[in-house]
């Protein structure tokens, strides 16, 4: 990376641009997933918000779907 700063500019944009290509394709991937795996992904995500914050008493709804 050179020190100029147009030469920083155009190295951002690249850095950058690479980001969101990357972005748009991990989106494609998981839209191409079958229902199965969007639901196991969505139950280790509820898992990981209880680990996060447990459950604030009976009022809170929160809650890991049991999938057999």
């Amino acid at each position: 990376m050179a020190n100029h700063p147009d030469d920083i500019i155009q190295y951002n944009k690249e850095v950058v641009s690479g980001i969101f290509e990357s972005k748009k394709s991990f989106h494609l991937k998981q839209a191409r997933l079958n229902i199965e795996e969007k639901i196991k992904i969505l139950v280790e995500l509820q898992k990981i918000a209880l680990t996060i914050r447990p459950k604030q008493g009976r009022e809170d709804l929160r809650t890991v779907w049991q999938v057999a």
